[in-house]
Order: C-alpha cells, then sequence, then structure tokens
C-alpha cells in the first residue's frame, strides 16, 4: 500500500467505506426490527 499515489489510496479508502455503507444498509433493510423504508419510502402526503 505504500507504493500508492495520495489519490489513488483515498480512491480505494473511499470505495471501500462505501461499499461497507451499501452492505451495511442492505442488512439493516432487510431486517425486520430496523424500519428503515417506513421513513422515506411509500411516503404519501395528500
Amino acid at each position: 500500500m505504500s507504493d500508492l499515489n495520495p489519490l489513488n489510496s483515498l480512491l480505494i479508502g473511499v470505495s471501500i467505506i462505501g461499499a461497507m455503507f451499501f452492505v451495511l444498509v442492505i442488512f439493516l433493510d432487510k431486517s425486520k426490527d430496523f424500519a428503515l423504508k417506513n421513513d422515506w419510502r411509500n411516503k404519501k402526503d395528500d
């Protein structure tokens, strides 16, 4: 990892954090106890 330039290491770090966040959101969305989808999906304010 020491031979990478700072831009490449920054891109790798951001992509790893983004992938971990994506997996966390999918895991919480599949969980029945965590009501993530009730907050912003299927919201009808008539």
